[in-house]
């Protein structure tokens, strides 16, 4: 290999600069690689963006394509075997119905019936484009990271490149090292055998690692094109998943957010002992590092408008604003009154301003936020705190493991139960009279219509109250009759359309503003994908003229025999309950490298072809 090939395989140049996906040419003597059909090399984090928006774009017209005559659209794709394939099964069919000497039967109308049939499934088959196997875990991932991929890395000992992989598709490393869902535990084909890798921690593993070692990110600048100016509004995981996005592709970037600074319900949302404030900077300052720049303490629809980001010179507008507006119960007073809003106080908790609790508080609300809230409670000396949601304990939407550390630290449960009224005394809340519920159903609208036993009236005394019933987005700045239409609808996409063509400057939606509350590597594939959209729309000459392809291989791996030691799923380690009761500090620790090695070891790496 060439030395400049070389240096650019160095582990913190690839963190720099973006994973390389091509495997092929890493061979034991320089001057033995093959050069792939149609290779480009190893793409850069821009080409490779190039190409994810140039591939969408040929995914679409293979489609119209198809419509046209199946196996055409296959044909323009480079899927010549399929082409051919769907281009001769059509005729096959059409001249056996066109054989009516014998005169017309049900069995022609069954082929005619066929022929419609296969029409349509070869459009949709190029509509889909090529598919590579992919293992349960990456197709779990709402942002289709490459689990097992960056699982070997890390079993390798190459945990910066392992970061850099996960960059690829997700900026929040760090954030969902450590509060994500994950989803790719629950499809790890290791659950029929002991118990899932701990995805989550290796992640988090490469994420501390990778952070540590300092390297600061390179941006998608070419020097040569100007690339669109985009402002983004809201500084949370889709604004910011959008703006490095953008960022990556040589955009140049301005984020404006109500806060002072950036990370939205990561920052403000997250309790301390979850997602330490030192994390969350790691994630958000390699962000910036990019060349985005960050306005806080900006609301839209005061200080800026659509009209004055386009008097900037803005060429697009993205709101990703979130979900960030706290719903109240009725009758809820003020915090005087001994109210407040689960929110509002994670946000002072986060900020060390702690608001004043009396005597025995009671959470309402079985989400992450009332999870956090009650934990929070406990840390600031409660006497008692208690939870009181409408599903049961075993539907509750929070994370089963943060219940768990919540019945561990103390808190009380009170599953099934509605509030009725509040009970007030001396100007403060006393306590709130509840029914039991029988079961939670929804209303045409999505709304929640909790089925309450009549007579099964019961009290709960509280001095405090917090209220986690939900949130949503707070849209009142949009211009009266815009509304929008779906452009990446299963990543909630959508481009704004404004009544009379005023403001000019093209809108787009992205995140849980459009959506409702979600996790933060949903909104942060929502963003990533509106900045892939907003560039194709701004950027179409340069798209189009995007050359390179992704050749990206996976690297053959002999067939080992199963390990009993594999059955066992290591764990990091924790603060026992008590302990983590006093005291806001992050109470688990980061996979040691041992540790790592060992359950990256227990991956079965079944995305690879046998």
């Amino acid at each position: 290999m060439s030395s400049s090939l070389m240096d650019s395989l160095r582990p913190e140049n690839l963190l720099r600069s973006g994973y390389k996906d091509c495997v092929l040419c890493e061979v034991l003597r320089p001057g033995d690689e093959k050069r792939c059909r149609d290779c480009s090399g190893r793409l850069d984090q821009r080409d490779r963006l190039l190409w994810e928006i140039g591939r969408e774009r040929i995914r679409k017209t293979a489609g119209i394509l198809s419509l046209v005559y199946p196996g055409l659209g296959h044909l323009y794709s480079g899927r010549i075997s399929s082409g051919v394939f769907w281009a001769a099964l059509l005729p096959m069919t059409l001249v056996l119905v066109l054989n009516v000497g014998s005169g017309i039967t049900f069995g022609h109308g069954f082929l005619l019936v066929e022929a419609v049939v296969i029409w349509w499934m070869a459009y949709v088959d190029a509509r889909r484009g090529p598919r590579e196997a992919a293992a349960p875990c990456e197709t779990a991932c709402p942002a289709r990271i490459r689990v097992p991929d960056y699982i070997a890395l890390v079993r390798e000992g190459r945990p910066l490149e392992a970061l850099a992989l996960v960059h690829d598709k997700l900026p929040f490393a760090a954030f969902c090292g450590r509060a994500c869902p994950h989803p790719c535990e629950q499809k790890c084909v290791r659950n029929e055998f002991g118990a899932p890798i701990s995805i989550m921690a290796i992640k988090r593993y490469a994420a501390d690692i990778g952070y540590a070692a300092g390297i600061p990110p390179s941006s998608g600048e070419t020097g040569r094109v100007r690339g669109p100016r985009v402002a983004v509004v809201g500084a949370g995981a889709s604004g910011l998943s959008a703006a490095d996005t953008l960022a990556r592709l040589g955009g140049l970037v301005t984020v404006f957010d109500p806060y002072g600074e950036p990370g939205g319900m990561m920052r403000y949302g997250a309790a301390e002992f979850r997602f330490p404030a030192d994390a969350l900077l790691a994630d958000v300052t390699r962000i910036l590092a990019r060349g985005v720049r960050f306005r806080g303490g900006i609301t839209f629809g005061k200080e800026i408008t659509f009209s004055s980001l386009g008097a900037e010179g803005f060429d697009a507008v993205l709101i990703a604003v979130g979900a960030r507006e706290p719903l109240r119960l009725p009758e809820a007073g003020g915090e005087d009154q001994g109210f407040h809003d689960a929110l509002s106080f994670l946000v002072r908790v986060r900020e060390r301003r702690f608001p004043r609790l009396h005597g025995r508080v009671v959470v309402i609300g079985g989400g992450n936020a009332g999870i956090d809230a009650a934990r929070c409670a406990l840390r600031m000396g409660a006497s008692e705190v208690t939870i009181a949601c409408l599903e049961s304990r075993e539907t509750m939407p929070a994370f089963a493991w943060e219940i768990e550390a919540a019945d561990s630290e103390g808190a009380k449960f009170l599953p099934s139960t509605a509030v009725k009224r509040f009970l007030m005394k001396d100007g403060r809340v006393a306590a709130f009279e509840a029914l039991k519920v029988e079961r939670v159903d929804l209303d045409p609208e999505g709304r929640v219509v909790p089925r309450t036993v009549p007579g099964s009236e019961f009290e709960v005394p509280a001095d405090t109250v917090v209220m986690a019933v939900g949130s949503r987005a707070d849209l009142s700045f949009l211009p009266d009759g815009a509304s929008w239409k779906p452009t990446d609808p299963g990543r909630n996409v959508f481009r704004l359309q404004f009544p009379g063509g005023e403001p000019k400057i093209p809108g787009y939606m992205s995140g849980d503003c459009v959506r409702g509350p979600g996790s933060v590597v949903e909104a942060s594939t929502s963003g990533r994908e509106a900045a892939l959209n907003i560039f194709a729309d701004l950027a179409v000459e340069e798209t189009r003229k995007a050359r390179y392809k992704d050749n990206y291989r996976r690297r053959p791996e002999p067939q080992v025999t199963d390990r009993p030691e594999w059955r066992v799923r290591r764990r990091a380690e924790r603060l026992s309950p008590e302990a983590a009761r006093g005291t806001f500090h992050e109470i688990e620790s980061s996979f040691t490298d041992r540790c790592a090695h060992e359950e990256a070891e227990r991956c079965a790496r079944c995305n690879l072809t046998l």
